[in-house]
């Protein structure tokens, strides 16, 4: 993967996220393939959220920001059935509509993110030598939810 630049880190892993997904949906892949790219998307959505969102919100891109939690939310339940539909060995018949739906969903938000988000992280980056090395080396933690699902959570909890 090509991690001269947040934005080339961060597409390449939307490829390897979508390729999974279309993977699921027209056969080409397996259920662990389908795991595989939940398992990255649930990682680029931490990277995001704990690392690159804070960066940008001191730019000043609040708004195109809050706008990406709220779609990180949207996706969320689905990447949370399909995970525990893959790890309970569910045929990838029985997903095609929640990954045709997550799919749709990445299909809108993706560009938003490469040409609002990313080319604001390079120009962050090219400042601030460490956002590139904290992207790329995120870890990301047991039981991390995003900010929306944890907001969800909270008011479900109410």
């Amino acid at each position: 993967m090509d991690t001269h630049s947040p934005s080339q880190l961060l597409e390449a892993q939307h490829r390897l996220i979508d390729e999974g997904l279309q993977g699921a949906m027209d056969g080409s892949g397996g259920a662990a393939e389908l795991a595989g790219s939940l398992e990255l998307l649930r990682l680029h959505l931490y990277v995001e959220e704990a690392v690159l969102f804070p960066a940008l919100e001191k730019t000043g891109l609040t708004m195109p920001v809050f706008v990406m939690q709220h779609e990180h939310g949207l996706m969320w339940p689905l990447m949370e059935s399909l995970v525990k539909a893959c790890a309970e060995g569910a045929g990838l018949d029985a997903l095609q509509d929640d990954c045709e739906e997550l799919f749709q969903l990445l299909q809108v938000h993706n560009p938003k993110e490469e040409q609002i988000l990313y080319g604001a992280a390079d120009e962050i980056a090219g400042e601030d030598a460490a956002l590139l090395p904290a992207i790329a080396d995120a870890r990301m933690p047991q039981g991390w939810l995003c900010r929306a699902a944890v907001a969800a959570a909270a008011k479900a909890a109410r």
